[in-house]
């Protein structure tokens, strides 16, 4: 059974959506992978991300470097996590990283296993059939074209709509070329998937056609 959290961002989520994520990771030990969409050489952002863990009863946090220190050799590591949480950033850099390391693959089999897979901003991005709603986000540096992404949800996700606001009527007009709903997110919201179940936490507005709906 996949277990999935989307969120737009990780410190300032409300208290039941925090809850229902510790649940979700449930009350044993567990170690949880941390994949950075770039390499944070001070890790800096790891760091705070270890802080905010620490709240939902996670000590074990495994950095894994997609990037500029790469190691294949902490495959096996990485593959024995618990979790795995995929962070913000740069969602092209990011999906290419994966792509290139061939990770996204390892990533879906470990979904498929039934461990969980947390994402944030570009992270939940991701973890959609397609990131071409990170246009309106992100710029395509790397050059990026393949934009198939994880592919472990059947809709499209745009976080931090609270300071996206001015791009909502270019949003609907996206949504007429594409297939999948689209899910918005305020920063303090997301979504929790269990198998079959969805749930909604916080002001999720659902884009479809051309529409709110």
């Amino acid at each position: 059974m996949s277990k999935l959290v989307l969120l737009s961002d990780l410190r300032n989520n409300a208290s039941d959506l925090k809850s229902k994520v510790k649940n979700l990771l449930g009350p044993q030990f567990i170690k949880l992978a941390y994949i950075p969409s770039r390499t944070d050489k001070e890790r800096e952002y790891f760091a705070k991300a270890r802080a905010d863990f620490l709240g939902l009863g996670v000590t074990d946090l495994f950095y894994f470097d997609v990037d500029e220190e790469f190691e294949s050799s902490q495959l096996e590591d990485f593959r024995s996590c618990d979790a795995i949480f995929l962070s913000g950033g740069n969602t092209y850099q990011f999906l290419k990283n994966l792509k290139e390391r061939n990770i996204d693959k390892n990533i879906k089999e470990m979904v498929n296993e039934g461990k969980p897979l947390i994402g944030v901003s570009a992270g939940s991005i991701i973890m959609s059939k397609s990131i071409k709603i990170a246009a309106f986000q992100d710029e395509n540096e790397v050059e990026l074209h393949d934009l198939s992404g994880l592919g472990v949800v059947d809709f499209e996700f745009m976080p931090h709509r609270n300071r996206e606001n001015h791009q909502f009527d270019s949003l609907l007009k996206y949504s007429l070329l594409q297939d999948e709903i689209i899910y918005t997110c305020h920063d303090g919201e997301g979504i929790v998937i269990e198998g079959d179940e969805i749930e909604f936490y916080g002001d999720i507005k659902k884009v479809r056609n051309g529409a709110l709906v």
